[in-house]
């Protein structure tokens, strides 16, 4: 398997796992809503006049409702040429904030957390598999980038044919 191939499969992958997992959450927003609120956030803030969770309702529903779409128009981007670079880093963000939100909750010990993060479930996270699997998504997308990057040093080193972006 040439370079472009293998660099070509690991954005189609990645595509369509974050495509799929942000479809699991948009089919039950409600859902994913008590998921984020789950993570027991704290962080306080003056809002109209009282001390209030910045996390507390109408936070979790705005970010409940933006990270699916984040994710979906991230994983369609991946498969674009001109936009792959910023989906990548988009995604790869992404994946840092779930780890720390993750890392946060399981600091905390709570114990029956359901991130939410393939949609709804009853079985609670296990932390460091989760965690683990989030790393592992960031070196698929940091392969794929450096893959490209290879790809395109070696055409320049030794002038052979550019194959067009597919």
């Amino acid at each position: 398997m040439n370079i472009r191939a293998l660099e070509l499969l690991i954005r189609w992958l990645l595509a369509l796992f974050f495509g799929w997992s942000a479809w699991q959450k948009l089919v039950d927003l409600s859902a994913f809503t008590e998921s984020v609120g789950n993570f027991q956030f704290e962080w306080e803030v003056s809002w109209g006049g009282e001390l209030r969770n910045f996390f507390d309702p109408p936070t979790d529903v705005v970010i409940a409702y933006l990270v699916p779409w984040f994710e979906l128009v991230a994983a369609a981007a991946l498969l674009v040429p001109f936009s792959r670079d910023a989906a990548s880093a988009v995604l790869a963000d992404m994946l840092i904030v779930f780890n720390l939100a993750l890392a946060y909750a399981w600091h905390r010990g709570i114990t029956d957390l359901t991130c939410g993060c393939h949609g709804a479930s009853d079985t609670p996270t296990n932390f460091p598999v989760k965690i683990a699997l989030n790393f592992g998504l960031m070196a698929l997308i940091g392969a794929a980038f450096l893959l490209r990057r290879q790809h395109q040093w070696l055409v320049r080193k030794i002038g052979g044919p550019r194959i067009p972006e597919p």
